[in-house]
């Protein structure tokens, strides 16, 4: 019996000394670890010279990786459209080559709606990583998360264990009108996921968002996340800008730019320090990685060889900054209302100018491309015919003039009225008087409205017209909006895009 107590005391003395020596082990390890996070987003474009290419960014991430012993790449999303290329096939190639970049995660963003989330379900079972997006509700199946997503994940490197969360602003859901999906409230969200991480021993959380909230800062100041991840290039126009921002709330504002972010940790797992060196790079100033950069270069030619036919030329300039397009009347935005409201054979048509994208000036004498086109139109709208109320259409105009301090996409253009309005007074208030022809519209009577099928469902946050009687209409219904732009392009071959009057800014 007492051989057998001593026996039983040495294997006890030993699995503590074992238990011991692990545990000094691995405060030795963590205290000699430091960790690396490339993170980037907002890339529609694949090779856009201004922003950076997706070879590029492989070369810096190969180069860190090569440096580096500990580096985890996150890729923020806000890509899968809109683009020339996303609007054939939905945002299957900006998987394609992360796939060669091999992300460690990738959080879900507005933009991974543009096609709503059964095409997001289907892009996230062709990608090779996990698709993280923290704060979905699926009523289809019950479940916290979408279907191919995660609401979280863990990502082991090394001694380090990185928790990674991804988060989606409820506003999302009026931009971008999802079918059923429902996004939960934010902070809550972030507290369940981060206690569950935490359980699963992540030694730290990285959480990506892609609309800036001040509760972020306050989470990190709480110890509840650790690091914070935005790329938003418009964030200048934030009425947060200036506001202070916790030192681990890391913002890209540039469209060219990556971030690297170099971590050491604290001298044993229960410290909270963490000292992070930034460092922002420019992608347009790296070489490209030969192999993502061929495949780059094979989509653009299966694209060039259909898309680079004329259709027509411009006797006028056509501008499509952003600036031009989303807060006044514009030469093109006219043309395209024009030929909506005459395809459908409507009273009036309405368009958010979000549809508009290229950011891009054509002189007067430009030939435009069916690549042009479908570049200044890259999202797949269908026309719509509504009956609506004078009253609805009053209050469609308002609501589009409330994003004009953001330079919001929801500014409507316009085709079959006269409308004035004070961009100097407050939201709500701006709409000054609306005519259709040369009387004031009638609240009480219904018109033809011809809209699109984004404003329709509820997009920019166009709830007016959602319960409204659809009408039909002599032309295809299957058309989207740039393949009736084209058309009409080709049949006349000389446009001539210009300002009427229409929209105008009272002083």
């Amino acid at each position: 019996m007492l051989k057998r107590n001593i026996a039983l005391t040495y294997i006890t003395s030993k699995k503590r000394l074992c238990l011991l020596l692990c545990c000094l082990f691995s405060q030795i390890t963590w205290a000699n670890s430091t960790f690396t996070i490339v993170f980037d987003a907002e890339m529609p474009i694949i090779n856009d010279e201004e922003s950076g290419s997706y070879a590029q960014l492989a070369y810096l991430i190969d180069q860190q990786r090569q440096q580096k012993t500990q580096v985890a790449f996150i890729f923020g999303g806000e890509s899968l459209g809109p683009s020339l290329l996303s609007s054939m096939d939905k945002g299957s190639h900006i998987i394609d080559l992360l796939n060669s970049l091999s992300p460690s995660a990738m959080g879900v963003s507005k933009r991974e709606f543009s096609y709503q989330e059964d095409e997001l379900t289907i892009r996230s079972y062709e990608a090779a990583f996990p698709i993280v997006s923290s704060n979905l509700y699926d009523p289809l199946t019950q479940e916290p998360y979408l279907e191919g997503t995660q609401p979280s994940v863990i990502l082991s490197q090394g001694a380090v264990t990185l928790g990674f969360m991804s988060i989606l602003d409820p506003s999302v859901a009026k931009k971008y009108p999802t079918d059923r999906i429902k996004i939960q409230k934010v902070e809550n969200a972030i507290r369940n996921q981060a206690s569950l991480l935490r359980k699963q021993n992540a030694d730290l959380i990285v959480l990506h968002y892609s609309t800036y909230k001040p509760l972020i800062n306050q989470l990190l100041q709480e110890g509840v996340i650790d690091i914070g991840l935005l790329k938003d290039q418009n964030f200048h126009l934030s009425p947060h800008y200036e506001d202070k921002k916790h030192p681990r709330n890391f913002i890209i504002q540039q469209k060219n730019q990556a971030l690297v972010l170099d971590l050491k940790l604290g001298d044993q797992p229960a410290d909270n320090k963490i000292q992070v060196t930034a460092t922002s790079v420019d992608l347009t100033q790296l070489p490209p990685d030969p192999k993502v950069f061929r495949q780059e270069q094979e989509y653009d030619d299966r694209l060039n060889a259909f898309l680079s036919r004329k259709v027509g030329i411009t006797k006028n300039p056509i501008d499509l900054t952003r600036q031009k397009v989303r807060t006044a009347e514009n030469g093109f935005t006219n043309y395209v209302a024009d030929v909506l409201k005459q395809y459908t054979e409507a009273d009036i048509s309405l368009i958010n100018s979000g549809t508009f994208r290229g950011n891009v000036v054509y002189p007067a004498g430009s030939q435009l491309s069916i690549k042009d086109i479908r570049n200044m139109m890259p999202y797949r709208n269908r026309p719509v015919l509504v009956e609506a109320t004078g009253q609805q259409i009053l209050d469609a105009i308002e609501h589009g003039l409330t994003g004009l301090e953001n330079v919001s996409g929801q500014f409507l253009q316009v085709s079959g009225l006269e409308i004035h309005y004070r961009s100097s007074r407050p939201a709500g208030q701006r709409l000054i008087t609306t005519r259709f022809n040369g009387r004031p519209i009638d609240p009480t009577l219904t018109y033809k409205v011809a809209t699109l099928d984004y404003l329709l469902e509820g997009g920019d946050g166009f709830n007016m017209f959602r319960t409204n009687r659809l009408l039909d209409y002599k032309k295809p219904a299957s058309l989207i909006l740039a393949d009736v732009i084209l058309e009409h392009i080709e049949k006349e071959k000389i446009i001539a895009p210009k300002v009427d009057g229409r929209l105008q800014d009272l002083p």
